[in-house]
Formats: structure tokens, sequence, C-alpha cells
């Protein structure tokens, strides 16, 4: 008689975590789609490429013309990962002046220039635990690519002014309107930063190349 209350237990206990998983696969495929609208074959496989890469925690490149959606991707690939309840940081990086730049993503020490009172956490710091999304990254200055090609290297960051390296875990979405195929063979982007970043690409059509999706 106990072996077979136990053997009840057990079997509604599998069951109620099945409902739950099957739930839960529910719900996210139901905010995914929300997120990412559209029925078209492209689509479809932009959701199944979230899906199959929010987890995997890697490095991804988010290739796509202005308005097609790449901030949207990026923000869904944190969502369906296990960072999700960690800090989202978006740059621009061809919003912020040159003179700045540096400083916002990297952060200083108090003194580290003129005008510098205080200390400051850069973005990329702040986004330590979660994911940092470099929007137009194609726009960073070639000598802010070789410090972040040593910050994707070694997880690592130094802040303006200090010689000490803070450690990090983060996951980088990088996104891109040109090709950086083409422009770091001519020179306009390092192509060892473009490798680096490129673990996993997604290409967003625009939405002229997947007219079934605009109703």
């Amino acid at each position: 008689q106990l072996s077979l209350v136990i053997n009840r237990a057990v079997e509604k206990r599998r069951l109620v975590l099945e409902n739950r998983v099957l739930r839960e696969e529910i719900e996210s495929e139901d905010l995914l789609d929300e997120t990412l609208i559209g029925r078209s074959p492209h689509m479809v496989q932009i959701r199944q490429q979230v899906k199959m890469l929010g987890d995997a925690d890697i490095d991804v490149m988010v290739n796509g013309e202005t308005g097609a959606g790449k901030d949207m991707v990026a923000r869904a690939l944190h969502e369906h990962s296990a960072r999700k309840d960690k800090p989202f940081v978006a740059v621009n990086c061809g919003a912020l002046p040159g003179e700045i730049i540096e400083s916002e993503l990297f952060g200083h020490e108090s003194g580290a220039f003129t005008g510098a009172n205080q200390k400051r956490i850069g973005k990329i710091e702040y986004a330590n635990g979660g994911t940092l999304f470099l929007d137009e990254i194609e726009s960073m200055p070639l000598d802010l690519q070789v410090k972040l090609l040593r910050v994707v290297e070694t997880r690592g960051v130094e802040r303006l002014g200090s010689n000490k390296t803070i450690p990090l875990d983060i996951r980088i979405v990088a996104a891109s309107k040109d090709d950086l195929a083409v422009a770091s063979a001519e020179g306009r982007f390092r192509q060892d930063l473009y490798f680096r970043l490129n673990v996993a690409s997604i290409n967003l059509l625009p939405l002229r190349d997947r007219t079934e999706d605009i109703l």
C-alpha cells in the first residue's frame, strides 16, 4: 500500500512539473510572438534562432538595415536567457560624441582627466552579469575598437585612470547596418574584433522583403 501511494505521488509530481514546463514554454512563445511580429518564414526562423541562441550564452552579431528591429532582437535574446533578471545595457555607438564615448563605455576614476571630479561606472561594467548591447558598432572609432577587443578577449575592463582590471561576466550583442565583413576587408573595422563578436549571427530582412508581414 505504501509503495502504491509513493508511486501515485511520484506520478502526480511528474505531471505537475511537466505541466509547469509546458506552460512556461507557451508563455515564452507567446511573448516572443508579441515582440518579434510576423508570420513570414523569415520571422519564424528569426524567433527560432532567438530561442536557440538565448540560452547559448555566446556573443551574437545582429545585422540589418535601420528600422529592421535589431534592438528588439537583442532584447529578446536577453529576455530568453539565464541573464534576464540582470541588466540589459544598450549603447548606441553612433549617437555618442567621440570625446565622451570612451568614458561612457569604460568609466573613469576621479581625476582621470580634466572635469572627472568623481568616479564613474562605465556602461560595460554596469552590464556585469547581464547583456551589453552595442548598437551601430560600425560607428565606433578604430582606437576604441582595440580597447573593446581586449574586453571581449579577457572579459575584463579597466576604467580610465586605473591599472586595475575588473573581471566581467557579460554577454555582448552587437548590431550593425553595414556588412562588417566588407568593412573589415576595407580597413574600416577591425577584423579580429569582428571575428570575436561574430560567434553567431542573426540577419534581419527589411519589411519590404517580407511583405506578407505588413498587415
